[in-house]
C-alpha cells in the first residue's frame, strides 16, 4: 500500500513538472507568434504606403475580397460583420464605382437628383418624411424617396392600424386583402418612425404606403434587406437617399379590388462620398424568392428603371447617369 502512494506522489510530481515546463514553452511559442504577426503586418504597410500604385491597388483588391469573404455567410455574429465592414469602408477602394455628384445633396429633399419622370402619369404626394410617386389608376405607389441620417433615433410609437389618405380617396386597406396577401408597409414605419418621430410612424402607416405582400416575404427578406439598408448603411455612411417601391411585369396578376399584385420591389440606395461622387447599390427582389443572400438581388437602376417606366436621377449629367445606371455593385455594401 505505501509502495502504491510513493508511486502515486511520484506520479504527481512528474506530471507537475511537466506542467510547469510547459507553460513557459507555450508563452514562448505565443509571443513568437504575435512578433511573427506583428512584424508581417508592419511588412504589408510599408509595401502598400512605399509601393507603386499598381501594388497599393493590387493590395486593397486582395482585401476587399478578403473582407467580403469573411462576412459573407449568414451565420457570421452581428457585431463580426460590423467590425469588418468598419476595416472594409477603410479601403480606398471600397466605395466601388461613383460619378461626378456636382451640387447634389445641398438640399434636404429625399429625392437626390430631381423628380424622376415617368411613362405613367403619377401624382407627387408630399409627405414630412417622405415623398411618394403615386400612380392614381393603378392604385398604387410607383417610388417611395426618403433621406435618413446618422442621428439620434427618436422615440415614437408605431400605430397598430393603417390611416386612409384624404388624396387619394379611392384607396383602402381592405383593397389589399385577399387569401395570402395582405397590406405590407413599403417604407418601414421602424425607420420613418426613428428619424422623424411620431409623423413618420403615422406616415409610414398610409394606406398610400402599401402594397399587397406574402407574410413569408414581408417578415423575411424585405424585413432582413430593411434591416441592412435603414439601420446599418446610415449608421456607415452618416446619411443615405433611400428609394423602394413595387416592381412589375407587363400582365402582373391583380386582386379582386383591382389593385396589383407587386411580382417584386425594388431598393436603391444612393450615397455621396466624401469627395462628392454619387455611388448607388440597387436591388430586386421577387416576392416568391427563396434565396436568402441579399447579395443575390444586387442588379442595376437600367433594369429597375425597365420594370417601373421610371427614369432616375435626371438633373444629374446624362453620361454620368448612363455609366452608374448600368452598373451593377459587385458585392454588398
Amino acid at each position: 500500500m505505501a509502495a502504491k502512494k510513493r508511486a502515486t506522489r511520484k506520479t504527481t510530481t512528474a506530471r507537475k513538472r511537466q506542467r510547469s515546463k510547459a507553460k513557459p514553452e507555450r508563452k514562448s511559442f505565443l509571443r513568437t507568434v504575435f512578433v511573427v504577426l506583428l512584424l508581417a503586418i508592419c511588412a504589408l504597410a510599408a509595401a502598400y504606403y512605399f509601393g507603386s500604385f499598381g501594388l497599393r491597388t493590387q493590395m486593397e483588391r486582395i482585401a476587399i475580397k478578403s473582407i467580403n469573404a469573411a462576412r459573407a455567410p449568414e451565420w457570421m455574429p452581428r457585431p463580426i460583420v460590423s467590425l469588418l465592414n468598419m476595416g472594409y469602408d477603410a479601403i480606398p477602394g471600397s466605395q466601388g464605382l461613383a460619378v461626378e455628384g456636382g451640387e447634389l445633396g445641398h438640399e434636404e429633399s429625399p429625392l437626390i437628383a430631381g423628380v424622376p419622370p415617368s411613362k405613367s402619369p403619377v401624382r407627387v404626394l408630399h409627405n414630412k418624411s417622405y415623398i411618394n410617386l403615386f400612380n392614381e389608376k393603378e392604385r398604387q405607389t410607383a417610388c417611395i424617396a426618403f433621406k435618413l441620417s446618422d442621428g439620434d433615433r427618436q422615440d415614437a410609437t408605431v400605430p397598430e392600424g393603417f390611416f386612409e389618405d384624404p388624396r387619394i380617396k379611392q384607396l383602402r386597406a381592405r383593397d389589399m386583402r385577399l387569401g395570402q396577401w395582405t397590406p405590407g408597409a413599403i417604407a418601414p414605419a421602424v425607420a420613418l418612425a426613428g428619424e422623424f418621430g411620431e409623423v413618420g410612424a403615422n406616415e409610414a402607416h398610409l394606406v398610400t404606403n402599401l402594397a399587397p405582400m406574402s407574410t413569408k416575404f414581408r417578415e423575411g427578406l424585405w424585413q432582413r434587406l430593411m434591416q441592412e439598408i435603414t439601420v446599418c448603411y446610415p449608421r456607415r455612411f452618416e446619411e443615405v437617399w433611400i428609394y423602394l417601391g413595387p416592381a412589375m411585369r407587363p400582365k402582373s396578376a391583380k386582386l379582386d379590388s383591382g389593385v396589383p399584385i407587386p411580382d417584386g420591389f425594388y431598393v436603391i440606395v444612393f450615397d455621396l462620398t466624401d469627395a462628392g461622387g454619387l455611388r448607388a447599390i440597387a436591388f430586386l427582389v421577387p416576392q416568391d424568392a427563396t434565396d436568402t443572400a441579399l447579395k443575390n438581388y444586387i442588379t442595376s437602376i437600367e433594369k429597375i428603371e425597365k420594370h417601373t417606366g421610371l427614369e432616375f436621377l435626371p438633373e444629374v449629367d446624362y453620361h454620368a447617369r448612363e455609366v452608374l445606371g448600368a452598373a451593377v455593385s459587385p458585392q454588398l455594401w
